[in-house]
Order: C-alpha cells, then sequence, then structure tokens
C-alpha cells in the first residue's frame, strides 16, 4: 500500500523510528496506530502492515520512476542518470526516514530481504525502459539486463555511502559523483552520450586479442547487497585498469 512522501505529517517517518527506538518485534501494530493516531483498523486500512509502512514510499518511488521513463524520445543515458537521481535525491530530501529506516534494517533480516525485493523492482523498470530504448540487435536483452543491475547496485553503493554517516558524506557531492559514474557505466557498455545509442566501435583484432575476462569471486553466503557492491566496484576498476594499458599501449605503438 502506497503512501505519498511526506503525507500525513509524516507518520511514516514518526512509525519507522518507533520501531527502530523499540524494536521492530517488540513493537505492535496498536502502538503503531496509537503514535500515528489512527484507530487500529484504519492503520490496516491506510497504511498497511507493520513491513508495509516501513517501505510506503517506495511504491510512490517507483510509480515515479515508470512516468519518467515513459517520456517519448528519452536516451538511455538520460533515462538512467535522471531516474538515479529521483530515487537518490528522495532520500535527501527524507533524510531523517531514510537514516531511521537504515538502521532498523540492520537489525531485522526479513526486512532487508524485503528490499533487496524492492531493488530488483527497480531494475525491473530500467531494464524495459532498456529494451524499449536500445537498438534492436543480438546483445540489446543481454544489455539491457545487466545495465539495468549495475545501475541499481551502483546507486545504492552511493546511497549506503550517504547512510552511514550523512553528516560526514556530502549528499550534494554524492549526488554529483553518482550522476558521473553513470554516465562512466553508459559509455563502458558502449551507449553514446549524445545520441544515448550503442555506439559503433571497430573491431581491434589485437585489443580482443589480449582482452581477458574479468573474475569476481566472491565468499559463499555473503550479503547480497554487499556482493552486488563488491562485483560492480571490481568490475569498474578492471575496465578502469585494461583502459589505462590499452592507452599505454597505443601510445607506445605510436611513439
Amino acid at each position: 500500500m502506497s503512501i505519498a512522501p511526506g503525507a500525513t505529517g509524516d507518520v511514516v517517518t514518526q512509525a519507522i523510528r518507533l520501531l527502530a527506538a523499540q524494536g521492530y518485534h517488540a513493537t505492535t501494530v496498536d502502538q503503531l496506530a496509537q503514535a500515528t493516531g489512527v484507530s487500529r483498523a484504519t492503520f490496516f486500512r491506510k497504511y498497511g502492515s507493520k513491513e508495509d509502512i516501513v517501505f510506503a514510499d517506495h511504491a510512490s518511488n517507483l510509480e515515479r520512476l515508470e512516468q519518467l521513463l515513459n517520456r517519448p524520445g528519452l536516451t538511455p543515458q538520460a533515462g538512467l542518470a535522471e531516474g538515479v537521481q529521483l530515487v537518490f535525491r528522495h532520500n535527501l530530501d527524507y533524510a531523517d526516514r531514510a537514516v531511521a529506516r537504515h538502521h532498523l534494517l540492520q537489525d531485522v533480516e526479513s526486512l532487508r530481504d524485503r528490499e533487496l525485493a524492492t531493488s530488483h523492482r527497480y531494475e525491473r523498470l530500467f531494464q524495459g525502459f532498456l529494451r524499449g530504448a536500445l537498438p534492436e540487435n543480438a546483445d540489446q536483452r543481454v544489455t539491457a539486463v545487466s545495465l539495468a543491475s549495475a545501475t541499481v547496485a551502483v546507486h545504492n553503493a552511493y546511497l549506503r555511502t550517504w547512510l552511514r554517516d550523512p553528516q560526514a558524506n556530502n549528499g550534494e557531492q554524492l549526488a554529483a559523483g553518482l550522476n558521473q559514474r553513470i554516465g562512466w557505466l553508459c559509455t563502458a557498455f558502449g551507449l553514446s552520450p549524445g545520441a544515448g545509442r550503442l555506439a559503433s566501435v571497430p573491431r581491434q583484432p589485437e585489443a580482443a586479442a589480449s582482452a581477458s575476462p574479468v573474475v569476481v569471486v566472491l565468499q559463499e553466503g555473503a550479503d547480497p547487497r554487499e556482493a552486488a557492491e563488491q562485483t560492480a566496484r571490481s568490475v569498474y576498476e578492471a575496465l578502469v585498469t585494461a583502459r589505462g594499458q590499452s592507452r599505454l599501449r597505443s601510445e607506445t605503438n605510436t611513439a
């Protein structure tokens, strides 16, 4: 069940704070209803369950993101950049709520699972958008799936960096850095920044022959969110290193 951000005196933030302060399992629906100023029946009808109210604004964000991505003529890079900014800046705008939820999730495994499922919903929206925005070719589906997944992983990494210490980590600077990283990500996937289309890159037999796969080793049973961040970071570092080596070889050959 969705609640518009900031609705009813921001009772969503009040409820999340209560759950974080008293403990998720120790807090009853009656206590939440009293804190939000409604009866138990009204609470269920208006807000849903305890779990629903923790993630209430995600439903609204998903609707807004879907509307954004449905804009005609939106290029892949513009859609991804504007999409992640929409979600990231929502958290900055409702910082108290975002930080309270972050602390609550650290202690409740079921809520972390719900958050992971919500991330998949964002991925599916980006996938659907990219499948329509990318040119039709044999790699279209793979590019859409992998780029959407990488986009959400990068966003989540920046968001968690801010959530760990909002006072020390400037939100506006992170938002700018996130925008730049999405631009780099699109370039790494062969998207032209101007037209937002898959760039036509001429084949380079020598470079192709010397290319090496990127292997990421993850510990069995690792937290899925941390694993996604580690994978994105490892791929990024490997691609940056490979690009530097390729540039060095090119400069050496032309010297």
